[in-house]
């Protein structure tokens, strides 16, 4: 049985020199696909000016300062969120401490007042009023009464001008019902 299949047959790639020929000989077939080519013509060669474009990439200022400029706006933006978050952490910080001393300032305050209070009561009053301002209890010489039994009569008093004819009318009937 012969292998016909030349995909496995390496010798297809080797270079022929004149003097050594091909180490196994193929039977002779009909190409199905166009002309058969020789050894060389299946490699692939590139032109030396794209390999050269490949192998060296170009020099681009303007990508570069582009890639520059977003790099230092990206890392402003990331300063800038942790400086905030360092001023947020101190202030939050700062108030705890401020409301810890007002709770203090609270406390003495009340204790204070408490004291105060208990220093203070009417006995203790009664006294420093007495010896120290000269105070004395309200005696019967020292209250007025006044009567109040009489009422009040107020008179209420007209324009001088004497007012409209309407006026003087509404106010003479206002009079005779009033008494």
């Amino acid at each position: 049985m012969a292998n016909f299949s030349e995909a496995y047959d390496f010798a297809l790639f080797e270079e022929r020199t004149a003097a050594a020929p091909a180490v196994v000989e193929q039977p002779q077939r009909q190409p199905r696909r166009g002309p058969q080519r020789s050894p060389r013509e299946n490699v692939v060669e590139l032109p030396k000016h794209e390999a050269e474009k490949r192998a060296r990439p170009k020099r681009r200022p303007f990508r570069f300062l582009a890639a520059s400029m977003c790099f230092l706006v990206v890392s402003a933006i990331v300063a800038s969120v942790v400086h905030s978050q360092v001023l947020l952490t101190e202030l939050t910080q700062e108030i705890n401490n401020v409301t810890d001393s007002l709770a203090k300032a609270e406390s003495v305050e009340i204790q204070l007042s408490m004291q105060a209070a208990l220093r203070m009561n009417d006995g203790q009053i009664e006294k420093y009023a007495a010896g120290e301002l000269g105070l004395s209890k309200i005696s019967g010489a020292q209250v007025t009464y006044i009567n109040v039994a009489r009422a009040d009569q107020g008179q209420v008093l007209g324009d001088l001008d004497g007012g409209s004819v309407l006026d003087r009318l509404w106010g003479s009937l206002r009079g005779l019902f009033a008494r």
